[in-house]
């Protein structure tokens, strides 16, 4: 039976409705498009427009991965962060819009275009090569425990033409002694606890990488390790901001507060009103 580009989208959503994913047109459309090398705005103008049988069979493919509850983001292969495009895989978290506020919150931080900025648990590199592009004379170090995380990073960095400008490093976290001398120091680091990384939905639990999320049994272990090491890496006034769960903003300043030069402490809420980035400022105290 011949199927045309409209009635192949209204049977995927039907079929990703009914599974119970989230937003089934959207889904569809995007799925569709990059099966068809189309943008979704083709999709619209040539609804009628009818599939070949290889197509329609790559296609029905893809919206089965996507009742598997594989993320759309795997399926296509990259995803939006800051207006610009990402390569992804299962070797990195997906970027999330939410951690779009690290970079604005950077950005209004920023005193100097020849900062030098460090991401740490840089994944797909979204935190740091969208920092290179936003201030182009700065410096950037990104660092991951994953080398192949870092290869991912380093074809997005080559991809937006800012590679030139950021070094990266294959280090754990938690256990390296970092070096240099940074203005700001960034992170998003894995924040969920080990006991609750199972009840996280499939399409994060199934395919993407577990040691991007688990934060250890509190959830705190990389800002236990991050907070006290970022003290001798930042310049005097420089400022330490991190991404958190919407509930560890206390906990967070808490650790922060263990040290006197850690001033300016703030926490900002992302557009949904919950807690996602926790701000502080290395002064003398």
């Amino acid at each position: 039976m011949d199927a045309n580009i409209n009635s192949f989208l209204n049977w995927s959503q039907s079929q990703l409705a009914e599974a119970g994913v989230n937003s089934p047109r959207l889904d569809s459309e995007i799925i569709l498009a990059h099966t068809l090398n189309l943008s979704r705005t083709d999709l619209w103008t040539q609804d009628k427009r009818v599939l070949s049988e290889s197509e329609k069979k790559i296609a029905k493919k893809n919206v089965e991965r996507r009742l598997n509850r594989e993320p759309v983001s795997l399926i296509v292969g990259h995803q939006e962060f800051w207006s610009l495009d990402f390569v992804v895989d299962g070797n990195v978290l997906t970027p999330r819009p939410e951690t779009e506020l690290i970079i604005e919150t950077a950005l209004n931080c920023i005193s100097s275009q020849t900062a030098r900025i460090l991401d740490l648990g840089t994944g797909s590199g979204a935190i740091a090569v969208t920092m290179a592009k936003e201030v182009p004379e700065c410096k950037v170090s990104a660092i991951d425990i994953d080398p192949n995380a870092l290869s991912i990073a380093k074809e997005n960095a080559v991809c937006h033409g800012v590679a030139d400008r950021i070094e990266f490093v294959c280090a754990d976290l938690i256990k390296s002694a970092w070096s240099g001398c940074f203005s700001i120091i960034l992170s998003n680091p894995p924040y969920i606890k080990s006991a609750d990384i199972k009840k996280i939905m499939p399409e994060v639990l199934n395919y993407e990488p577990e040691k991007a999320l688990d934060g250890g049994i509190t959830g705190l272990a990389f800002y236990r390790a991050i907070i006290p090491m970022a003290i001798d890496l930042l310049e005097e006034n420089g400022f330490l901001i991190l991404e958190i769960g919407h509930d560890q903003a206390d906990e967070v300043t808490a650790l922060l507060n263990n040290f006197s030069c850690y001033q300016n402490i703030k926490v900002i809420q992302d557009y949904s009103g919950y807690d996602r980035v926790v701000k502080a400022q290395k002064t003398n105290g």
